[in-house]
């Protein structure tokens, strides 16, 4: 039985561990929040033997296994580096690092430590996903010319949390890693950033992002936003055909347009969107292998150099001031 520990107590925690629940071989063992009223709540809605209301006494527990970090952007790297030093496994939400430099350092220590590490990027996970993978491997819609995508909602500031607070805020790390990520993982090859248009809120981070990436023969736009509406989507386009994926960050179906045939693909979670990447890692951890193929280290260190690229290209950013 593995026995997992969650590190944060939140909304995406609570999906986590509801997931978690249908893995006859996995467990929640512990639980930790900034508080023990929070605690006990979240224990309440997903029972566990322990709870905490300090991160380090989770990671102290040497039963703890694998750790599922749920924290604010900003508190990853210490407490995946934290996780890594007492010698536990580590699953951490996305973005892994607020910059290359952080990511880069959460990297070698996963290195070091010789501990499985993955970023939970979990549509990669789903069986539409692995099935457009698939496609477009096997040809498909001939040779990838273009990826256009884009992930972006209204998201006033009363209603945010962590996602208008300087340094770990801005719509690139919450959202954009979904564009930079599908990109990244459908063309390999090194890439440049074109022309990006953006807006800034008076702290200094992103609003809006809109961003060309360029590649051999290739070519890519991704866009995120916190202040405005627009569909959730990415187009994937060959020499041959093309690919359109509704809700791509938790896809479940999409559509396959040829010369020689239109084609509608509908293939629902296994259970839900969070199953993919908790299986990856039970079975990782089972198998003893430290890092998965499918979300690599050289992937996640891939899209944060591509995003602080980007945060280049924004003169005011106070993101790039203090990257």
């Amino acid at each position: 039985m593995i026995k997992f520990g969650i590190i944060g107590a939140g909304h995406i925690a609570n999906r986590f561990a509801q997931s978690l629940a249908n893995f006859p071989d996995a467990e929640l063992y512990a639980i930790s929040a900034r508080s023990m009223d929070k605690a006990r709540a979240f224990q309440q809605q997903h029972p566990s033997e322990l709870i905490y209301d300090h991160y380090q006494a989770l990671l102290d527990n040497p039963q703890v296994q694998i750790v599922y970090v749920s924290l604010p952007h900003g508190l990853h790297r210490e407490w995946v580096l934290k996780a890594l030093d007492a010698g536990k496994a580590v699953l951490c939400e996305k973005p892994a690092g607020i910059n290359a430099q952080q990511t880069q350092d959460i990297i070698d220590k996963a290195r070091e430590k010789q501990l499985f590490f993955m970023e939970a990027m979990k549509n990669r996970f789903t069986p539409a996903y692995q099935k457009i993978k698939e496609l477009v491997q096997d040809g498909a819609i001939g040779q990838l010319i273009n990826i256009q995508a884009a992930f972006c909602r209204i998201l006033p500031e009363s209603q945010a949390t962590y996602h208008y607070q300087p340094i770990q805020g801005g719509a690139l790390l919450d959202m954009g890693i979904y564009d930079i990520s599908l990109v990244e993982d459908f063309f390999k090859g090194p890439l440049t950033i074109g022309q990006v248009d953006y807006k800034m809120h008076e702290n200094g981070i992103e609003i809006y992002a809109q961003a060309q990436l360029l590649g051999d023969n290739f070519s890519a736009q991704v866009t995120a936003a916190f202040d405005r509406d627009a569909p959730t989507s990415a187009v994937l386009t060959g020499s041959k055909g093309i690919i359109t994926i509704e809700n791509f960050h938790r896809p479940q179906s999409f559509k396959l347009q040829t010369i020689e045939e239109n084609q509608e693909f509908n293939l629902p979670y296994q259970h839900d969107d969070f199953h993919g990447e908790i299986q990856e890692s039970i079975g990782a951890i089972k198998s003893n292998i430290n890092e998965s193929p499918v979300m690599s280290l050289r992937d996640s260190i891939t899209c944060a150099k591509l995003i602080d690229a980007i945060k280049n290209k924004m003169p005011d950013s106070q993101a790039k001031q203090n990257s």
